[in-house]
């Protein structure tokens, strides 16, 4: 394995995999944003499982909270290496960079939210909406 500070590449796939894992585990850790957007993708599972909604919509709202948090790591690291890169100093491109780089950010959270109370909106208001419905259409 080699050390954290280190340049040289990974020997085999397994050492490039524990170091993916490993940058995930210091990203959650490090970064508020991060960790925020993986503490709403365990919230949203939990309370999706805890409703009792079915496997494929459980699926769909992992994935949409997953899409999130990865377009959040990148944005962070697409952050900084732009810091990194300008010394902080102000350039109009640099700016646009980020904020396009938040965008699909908030794009993929603003997706995200809205999938996941679709979900739990139409677990708790559809068959009751439907069952009125069908009500009206009998009584018809």
């Amino acid at each position: 394995m080699r050390p954290r500070n280190s340049t040289e590449k990974y020997k085999n796939l397994w050492e490039s995999t524990l170091g993916a894992a490993r940058g995930l585990f210091f990203a959650i850790k490090e970064e508020k944003k991060i960790c925020q957007v993986f503490v709403a993708l365990v919230v949203a599972t939990t309370v999706c499982g805890i409703a009792d909604i079915g496997y494929f919509q459980i699926l769909m709202v992992i994935f949409s909270w997953v899409l999130a948090l990865i377009c959040e790591i990148f944005n962070t690291a697409l952050e900084k290496a732009l810091d990194y890169t300008s010394g902080r100093e102000f350039h109009p491109l640099i700016r646009e960079g980020k904020d396009y780089a938040a965008a699909c950010t908030f794009v993929a959270l603003t997706f995200a939210v809205s999938l996941t109370a679709f979900v739990l909106w139409e677990r708790y208001k559809g068959p009751q909406r439907l069952h009125e419905q069908t009500f009206e259409a009998v009584k018809l």
